[in-house]
């Protein structure tokens, strides 16, 4: 079996704390797929004892298909193409930086979104694309946070 490099680990860790941030947490992702919040939050850590424990691939089906976004779908195909993947390094000024500008871009959107006083569904389609990118920045600095 081929093993991961330390960036390709990374991209799975942080989609699986995406995909649980998106589903409301640990508690209701482990609701909704009926797995112990304990296991999955394994799957999610980049503790060394848990650096090589995925989640399964059912289980990210089933997640992908639960939340607005297909976290494990773009991880897997970023992988499966050697698609450079985002480094999560360090935490840096600027990376906080940029962290803040992606939430900025949230926040814009839905201004512009809600300044006609209606959202239509170009306007939501174009806020979910924000925050999950968003989502995707913050599941970085989590696992980087020892999340």
């Amino acid at each position: 079996m081929r093993s991961l490099d330390a960036k390709e680990q990374e991209a799975l860790k942080a989609a699986t704390a995406a995909s649980y941030d998106a589903i409301g947490g640990v508690s209701r992702a482990a609701d909704a797929i009926g797995v112990a919040s304990s296991t999955l939050t394994k799957y999610a850590s980049t503790g060394s004892e848990w650096v090589s424990s995925y989640i399964r691939l059912d289980l990210a089906v089933a997640l992908d298909r639960r939340t607005s976004h297909p976290f494990f779908l773009d991880a897997m195909n970023r992988l499966v193409r050697n698609e450079p993947i985002a480094p999560a390094t360090s935490l840096t000024p600027t990376a906080v930086l940029k962290l803040d500008g992606v939430l900025d871009d949230v926040v814009r959107e839905v201004v512009r979104a809600i300044e006609d006083g209606r959202i239509d569904a170009a306007e939501r389609a174009a806020v979910r694309s924000r925050i999950v990118a968003a989502q995707q920045d913050l599941a970085r600095l989590f696992s980087m946070m020892g999340g």
